[in-house]
């Protein structure tokens, strides 16, 4: 087996088995091109937190060839901050690069509208002056969150207040790096949580996206059960397992 040059956004669509990150997810074109070996593609990107990353899709066998092949010819960007592989192909792409700390995490887009759940009527939008509300929310109910509220353009955050009117919920819709919409820092205060409003919010934030994109996408950590029976529960599919590491330096 030989390394392939992947030139396209279609190159890497067809390498990849038509995969539906690659198809929502990566820009078109491409910034820098991919690399196919066997049934494993590399891609370095930019990730939706801006930060440069390699892409790897496929089995372990193939997944570990294709970074050793790409190391030996030069094409990893010396710039390179992380990797995010396939479940199950992190120790073969480690025996090519140094890996560090990281997560699991798993990624799923939705289609499809879903109906109207309880409590939507109580979400209400927030602007750039509720910012502080926001980033005390995320920071105290979910500090590993991704979202950054308003550093980057085109966000639509909603949230819930209670009757004393502090902020319990929030969460945002936002284009990712390909333009998609994606969801992101949804969020309940530990003493609303189980009542319904972080479903409320990701049904409203998804069915805006497929009204207005055909498709919405999202992240989660893998160790939230409770957040993936809410996204299958309100159609999200295409289940992506991955596995990301930050590249250790020196």
């Amino acid at each position: 087996m030989s390394l392939r040059e992947l030139a396209t956004h279609e190159d890497l669509l067809e390498a990849s088995g038509d995969s539906a990150f690659v198809r929502y997810d990566i820009p078109t074109p491409l910034a820098r091109p991919g690399y196919a070996l066997g049934r494993a593609v590399a891609l370095p990107r930019q990730t939706h937190t801006r930060r440069l990353g390699l892409l790897v899709i496929g089995p372990p066998d193939d997944a570990g060839r294709l970074v050793g092949a790409m190391a030996a010819e030069g094409l990893h960007p010396a710039d390179l901050a992380h990797v995010t592989v396939s479940r199950g192909s992190l120790a073969a792409v480690g025996e090519h690069l140094p890996l560090g700390d990281g997560n699991e995490w798993e990624w799923m887009y939705a289609v499809s509208a879903p109906p109207p759940v309880a409590r939507e009527e109580e979400l209400v939008a927030l602007g750039q002056e509720h910012l502080p509300e926001i980033a005390t929310l995320l920071a105290e109910a979910n500090p590993r969150t991704d979202a950054r509220p308003f550093d980057l353009p085109d966000q639509h955050w909603v949230g819930s207040r209670d009757g004393c009117g502090r902020l319990v919920a929030c969460g945002v819709r936002e284009p990712n790096v390909a333009g998609r919409p994606i969801l992101s820092g949804i969020t309940v205060r530990a003493s609303h949580r189980g009542r319904g409003l972080g479903l409320a919010v990701t049904a409203h934030l998804t069915r805006a996206a497929v009204h207005e994109s055909g498709v919405c996408t999202l992240g989660m950590y893998s160790d939230n059960d409770v957040a993936r029976r809410v996204y299958h529960g309100l159609g999200y599919r295409g289940d992506h397992l991955w596995s990301s590491r930050r590249l250790r330096r020196g």
